[in-house]
């Protein structure tokens, strides 16, 4: 089983560069090759990254085509049978490879893909005082925050879960690393930063949709491969060691626009009528709270407006891919009620 590790860079060659040399230091006999994306890529981007390493397959693209549209273009240049994402702001493990692919094969052909296990760069402490924007909230509403000398090390996810509002969520996030448990059942999901996919079934869901841009874009091909019958599993093994918000800031304008928007579009979908019709409501009274009281805003109302002017045409093209899919509304509940009661 031959793998192609497809890695997408915009502006950030330090972590990249860390990621690739991560890569190259594997300890397996598999045949692999590494694809990266330079998204933006500026004159003579290709023979810099060539210097420093050699083997590893560079695509130019002129413009930022997200996440979405950078592994795309990677995958195009790409000729394993299993596609492996790594998010350039993170470094893998040794056996990184070995282990996520022996997890895919194990599983057969009925297992599409895995999401392999991601812990946060350095150590926390419980933040105490003020808040701080660069705090780590778990879902409890505990903030982390890093520690220059002890603390301890948490896992950013193994796996992404399904929430009751179209939201996709980390599981296991922030949950320090000395109290994780193996995993018996499957996520929902994985993250497109750190996953093993099969290409064919990939490929027969029509790969990554780049109207999304980023965010989302993961949670989308996961809905996607389930509802088409495949399965998605875990390899706990598979280690990565993530910088969050490395190359975005987690707390962000940019992303909590793109992560508002996308939540719509990905919904409309892939969701039932009964969660879309959630998830807009929800989105319109985050809409009203932030127009009475523009202070404590969650997005800024410019960022509304962008809103506004995209989501017809995108929530269209849902709507056009909802019909084709041929998928049910029934099955759409049933794939949501096998997820959502756990």
């Amino acid at each position: 089983m031959d793998a192609s590790v497809v890695v997408v860079n915009w502006r950030r060659p330090d972590l990249t560069a860390a990621c690739l040399r991560s890569l190259l230091a594997q300890r397996t006999t598999r045949s692999y090759e590494i694809v990266l994306v330079e998204n933006e890529a500026d004159q003579g981007a290709g023979r810099r990254w060539h210097e420093e390493f050699p083997s590893v397959a560079v695509v130019e693209v002129a413009h930022n085509a997200g996440f979405a549209g950078g592994v795309n273009r990677g995958l195009r240049a790409a000729d394993g049978e299993v596609v492996v994402l790594v998010n350039n702001d993170a470094t893998v493990d040794e056996d990184f490879l070995e282990t996520g692919l022996a997890c895919l094969e194990r599983g057969g052909a009925g297992l599409a893909g895995v999401a392999a296990r991601v812990q946060l760069e350095g150590r926390f402490v419980r933040a105490t005082g003020a808040p701080s924007e660069d705090d780590a909230v778990a879902v409890d509403g505990t903030r982390w925050r890093r520690a220059p000398g002890g603390g301890v090390e948490l896992v950013n996810g193994t796996g992404t879960l399904l929430t009751r509002d179209g939201n996709g969520q980390d599981r296991d996030w922030l949950r320090p690393v000395a109290e994780l448990e193996e995993h018996a059942d499957d996520p929902f999901g994985f993250s497109g930063g750190a996953a093993f996919v099969r290409r064919d079934r990939l490929e027969a869901v029509g790969g990554f949709d780049e109207t999304i841009f980023m965010y989302y874009e993961d949670l989308d091909l996961c809905w996607r491969l389930r509802l088409a019958g495949d399965r998605i599993g875990y390899a706990g093994g598979a280690r990565v060691t993530h910088r969050h918000g490395g190359s975005s800031s987690s707390s962000s304008v940019l992303v909590r626009e793109q992560s508002m928007r996308n939540r719509l579009v990905v919904v409309a979908a892939n969701g039932s009528r009964r969660m879309l019709v959630r998830v807009v409501g929800r989105t319109a009274g985050r809409f009203v709270r932030d127009a009475v009281r523009p202070a404590r805003a969650h997005l800024p109302l410019s960022a509304w407006r962008r809103i506004a002017r995209w989501l017809p045409r995108a929530l269209w093209a849902s709507a056009r891919r909802r019909r084709a899919s041929g998928v049910s509304e029934r099955e759409r509940r049933t794939l949501e009620a096998a997820f959502l009661s756990r």
